[in-house]
């Protein structure tokens, strides 16, 4: 996901004014004309909240809104704006409106990174675990989801604690990985901390409270295996947490509700942008 400035840091208080009408605006209307027009005035001021306001608006306009949304991150990014730059390398990562081009995205998450950017920080360790516009790399991986664990990013701290958790880039260390897990809070932090009380403390009855948790919250796998540990007792509740999970896309689920002999429903969801 990109960055969706919510206040503007400029000098000048009617811009600042001027940046919170037009975001009102766009929570009824992300293309309301007059949030489009305060925008433009705050930009010829020198804003880059409102460049980048506005290029994320129109990253779902019409074909030329598409194409200035990218050139708008880029004036940004020019101005150093760390979510210019940080959006600019998500429209390159995944094609958005532009060429696709990996490494691209990947110099540029790592400069949004190193100006401070939290949520860039982890992008970059996603590029860097997975071998995404550079080249595979846990060790890099993990001290960038380290610094955006430490500047406050949930996700950051999500894929922290799997290192930890999975000895990948680092020493494994329970420890660690359950304290950032559960700073995170997350619905993936909660699925990871039921498989560390089932497989790692053998402690069920404590992995059941955090898988019940992720499941409440939609967690695809959770909901899964929530319904695989529970069939036995319970079918009915089975086949439902299997039908939510399959809505999801879940195979896994697909696979035993056709098992069971129960409808298989189509997908809920739209097709999302790969995040990275």
């Amino acid at each position: 996901m990109m960055d969706v400035p919510l206040a503007s840091s400029s000098d000048d208080r009617e811009v600042r004014e001027g940046f919170d009408r037009a975001v009102s605006l766009m929570e009824a209307s992300p293309l309301d004309p007059e949030a489009i027009a305060i925008l433009r005035s705050n930009m010829d001021k020198g804003c880059t909240a409102s460049m980048v306001r506005l290029g994320v608006a129109f990253a779902d306009g019409d074909e030329d809104q598409k194409k200035e949304s990218v050139e708008l991150f880029r004036k940004a990014a020019d101005l150093g704006d760390s979510s210019g730059v940080r959006n600019l390398a998500y429209c390159y990562a995944i094609g958005l409106n532009c060429e696709k081009d990996k490494a691209k995205g990947a110099e540029l998450y790592e400069k949004a990174a190193g100006m401070g950017n939290a949520k860039a920080m982890c992008n970059i360790g996603v590029m860097y675990d997975y071998g995404n516009g550079v080249d595979e790399n846990p060790e890099k991986a993990f001290q960038w989801y380290k610094r955006s664990a430490e500047g406050g990013y949930s996700r950051g701290m999500t894929n922290l604690g799997e290192l930890y958790m999975w000895g990948r880039g680092t020493e494994k260390d329970l420890d660690q990985a359950v304290v950032w897990l559960e700073r995170s809070g997350t619905p993936r932090a909660e699925y990871r901390l039921a498989e560390i009380c089932f497989d790692e403390l053998k402690d069920c009855e404590k992995g059941m409270e955090h898988l019940k948790r992720a499941a409440d919250r939609g967690y695809s796998k959770a909901l899964y295996r929530y319904g695989s540990m529970t069939e036995a007792e319970d079918r009915l509740e089975a086949v439902d947490m299997y039908t939510q999970a399959a809505r999801k896309g879940n195979s896994d689920a697909i696979s035993r509700l056709e098992e069971l002999g129960e409808p298989v429903p189509e997908p809920s969801f739209k097709k999302k942008r790969r995040k990275s």
